[in-house]
C-alpha cells in the first residue's frame, strides 16, 4: 500500500501515451506473451472495427504498442480471460497457441462462476480480475434498403423519414436508415407477431404510406426474415435484456447470451454442424437461453458461400415463398460479421424474374452504413419510446447511445465519479461495475429514460498485475479510452469510438475508472482508494501489491 501521489502516477501515464520515439528506448515491447511480442485478446465480435481502429492507431503512434485480437463472441472471451490453458485451437495458427489472454471484450457481464474459475487459475500469477465498462454500444435493428431485385432492378423500401449520419472517412452526412419502429412495433416484429413488411402498423408508422417502392409493380408482400447469433453472444444479451424490459410476450424472459430456445426437445435444431460450441442443441443446458420457447429454426447463414445452410431437427426459418409471411423465426448466423452479412446479401427467395430479402436483425452499431468498413447495404431502424418523446426517433449513434447511459453513476462513487465509500456497489467487485447499470430487470440501461432504446456496454476484461513488459501499453491503452492524455479516441464527434457510432463512457466514469485502476488514488472516503490495491501494477518482487509473475 506504497502511498505514491496520483498525480505524479497520472502524469507519469500520460507521458507514456505521449512518448516519443526516444522513449522506445525504454519503453520495452509488450511479452513474450505465447510466442510473440503483443499483447492477446479476445471477444465480442460486435467492437471489433473498432478494437483493431484502436489498434491501428496506438501502433502507428506509440512506440513498440503491438496487440492481436480475434472476434469469437463475448462468451468465448470471457472463457480465454478465466482460463489458463490453449483454448482458442479452433481458430488457427496463430490464436491456438495462445495459453492465456492479457485483455478481453464481452458485451455482457461475468458471473460469480467465471470469477470463481479466474481466481483459481489466473489470480495466483495475474492478481485480482477487473472488469469495467469501455464502450457504450447502442445495437441496431438493421435491415437490408433493397427488399427486392427484378433482373438488375433493385427496390428500396420507401422510408419517408430517412436519417443520416456523418461518413467515418469523408465526415459527411449520409442515410444510414430512418425506417421508424415504435415499441410495438419492434416488440411485435421480434416476437414474430408482425411478420410482412406490409403490415398496417409500419404502414402507419411510415407516415400512412406503404414501404413499397413506388416504381415497383408487383403486390406488396415481403416476408419479415429475423436474423440472430449462433454463438454465445453478449449482443444478444444485450437485445435480450432490452426486449425483456420493454416487451410483453413469451419469448423474452431475462437476459441471456442466446435466444428463446428449447434444449429439452430432442427434435429440436442442433446447430453444432454450424459452430461447434453453439448454445443451439439438445441438451444444452437451459440457463443458457433468455427462455425456452423456441425462436429459432434450423437455417443459418454460411459466410465463406454466402448461401442459407440447414442443420438437423426443427422447422425452417425461411418463409416458403417471396410472396409469404415470415416464419417468425430466427436465421441464425456466425458473429457480428455473419448477421451483417446476412441482411447484406442480395434478395434470395423467389423466382428467376422476382426475389426479395426483408431481413433485419440485431447487430452493434459499428456495422451500419456510415461507419468505417461497414456494408453500404446495412441501414439502422429509428426506435421510439413511449412517453412524451414518442414522437422522436432515434438512430443507434454515438450520441443516442451515451444519452441512454444518461445519470447512472459508477459504483462507490459520487455523481462526479469521486470516490465515496458508503455509496451504492463496491470498486472491488467486477461485478458492481456492471449491475449498477441495471438497479432491476426493467429499469437503467434496460429500459432508459433517454437517447436510443436498445444500448448496452461492452465490458474490457483485465488483470491487476502485469508483465513488466505488458504494464504500460495496457495502462497506455486503458488510458486513451478514459480521455487521458488526449481525446483521439473519445471526442464525441471527430473519436475513433463515435465514427463507429459507439460512445466511450460518461465522464463520471472515466473518473472513477481512472482513479480506481490507473493510479494509487489520494481519493479519500473513510480511507485511501489507493489502499484498497485495485490499481494496475507492473508484476515484481518489490511491487506494492503484486508480487507474483503477473500476465
Amino acid at each position: 500500500m506504497k502511498r505514491i501521489n496520483s498525480a505524479l502516477f497520472l502524469a507519469t501515464v500520460a507521458s507514456m501515451a505521449l512518448a516519443s520515439a526516444a522513449s522506445a528506448q525504454t519503453t520495452p515491447a509488450p511479452g513474450p506473451n505465447d510466442g510473440d511480442a503483443k499483447l492477446h485478446g479476445a471477444g465480442a465480435s460486435s467492437v471489433t472495427n473498432v478494437v483493431n481502429d484502436e489498434i491501428d492507431w496506438l501502433k502507428a503512434n506509440e512506440p513498440l504498442f503491438d496487440a492481436s485480437y480475434i472476434a469469437t463472441g463475448s462468451g468465448t472471451g470471457k472463457a480465454a480471460w478465466r482460463n489458463k490453458t490453449p483454448q482458442l485451437t479452433a481458430y488457427g495458427i496463430p490464436y491456438s497457441t495462445w495459453n492465456t489472454v492479457q485483455y478481453a471484450f464481452a458485451d455482457s457481464s461475468i458471473n460469480a462462476s467465471d470469477l470463481a474459475t479466474y481466481n483459481a487459475n489466473m489470480k495466483p500469477a495475474a492478481g485480482n480480475g477487473i472488469m469495467v465498462p469501455k464502450f457504450v454500444l447502442p445495437v441496431a435493428f438493421a435491415y437490408n434498403p433493397v427488399y427486392a431485385k427484378a433482373g438488375s432492378t433493385e427496390y428500396r423500401f420507401n422510408v419517408q423519414n430517412p436519417q443520416s449520419l456523418p461518413d467515418a472517412v469523408t465526415g459527411v452526412n449520409k442515410v444510414v436508415g430512418g425506417l421508424r419502429l415504435n415499441r410495438a412495433a419492434y416488440c411485435g416484429i421480434f416476437n414474430g407477431t408482425i411478420v410482412n413488411w406490409n403490415d398496417s402498423a409500419l404502414t402507419t408508422l411510415n407516415g400512412g404510406v406503404s414501404l413499397k417502392d413506388p416504381t415497383d409493380g408487383a403486390t406488396f408482400s415481403v416476408p419479415i426474415r429475423l436474423v440472430g447469433r449462433v454463438d454465445k453472444s453478449g449482443t444478444t444479451d444485450i437485445f435480450t435484456r432490452a426486449l425483456t424490459a420493454q416487451c410483453s410476450g413469451t419469448r423474452y424472459a431475462g437476459n441471456a447470451e442466446a435466444l428463446a430456445y428449447n434444449p429439452a426437445d430432442t427434435l429440436g435444431p442442433n446447430f453444432t454442424a454450424a459452430r461447434a460450441d453453439t448454445p443451439y442443441k439438445p441438451g444444452s443446458p437451459a440457463s443458457n437461453f433468455t427462455s425456452l420457447v423456441n425462436s429459432v429454426g434450423n437455417q443459418y447463414f454460411d459466410k465463406a458461400s454466402g448461401t442459407i445452410m440447414s442443420v438437423t431437427g426443427g422447422v425452417p426459418s425461411q418463409p416458403t415463398s417471396a410472396t409469404a409471411n415470415g416464419t417468425g423465426l430466427f436465421l441464425l448466423a456466425d458473429g457480428s460479421s455473419g448477421v451483417s452479412a446476412a441482411i447484406a446479401a442480395d434478395p434470395d427467395i423467389g423466382t428467376t424474374t422476382r426475389r426479395v430479402n426483408g431481413k433485419i436483425g440485431y447487430v452493434g452499431s459499428d456495422y451500419i452504413a456510415n461507419a468505417k468498413g461497414a456494408s453500404q447495404k446495412v441501414f439502422a431502424a429509428a426506435l421510439s419510446r413511449p412517453g412524451p418523446t414518442s414522437g422522436t426517433y432515434y438512430l443507434p449513434s454515438a450520441a443516442n447511445g451515451a444519452a441512454a447511459v444518461g445519470t447512472i453513476v459508477p459504483p462507490q462513487s459520487t455523481s462526479a465519479g469521486i470516490y465515496l465509500n458508503t455509496a451504492a456497489g463496491d470498486r472491488a467487485d467486477p461485478l458492481s461495475w456492471y449491475n449498477i447499470l441495471y438497479p432491476t430487470p426493467s429499469s437503467g440501461l434496460a429500459n432508459p429514460n433517454g437517447g436510443y432504446p436498445v444500448t448496452g456496454t461492452t465490458q474490457i476484461l483485465l488483470n491487476t498485475c502485469y508483465k513488466a513488459t505488458n504494464f504500460p501499453h495496457v495502462v497506455k491503452w486503458l488510458g486513451y479510452n478514459m480521455a487521458t492524455p488526449t481525446t483521439v479516441f473519445t471526442d464525441p464527434v471527430t473519436g475513433i469510438l463515435a465514427k463507429s457510432n459507439i460512445a466511450a463512457v460518461p465522464d463520471n466514469w472515466k473518473h472513477a475508472i481512472t482513479q480506481t485502476f490507473l493510479v494509487n488514488s489520494n481519493e479519500n472516503s473513510g480511507g485511501r482508494l489507493g489502499d484498497r490495491d485495485l490499481w494496475i501494477e507492473a508484476a515484481s518482487a518489490t511491487s506494492d501489491h503484486c508480487n507474483v509473475t503477473g500476465n
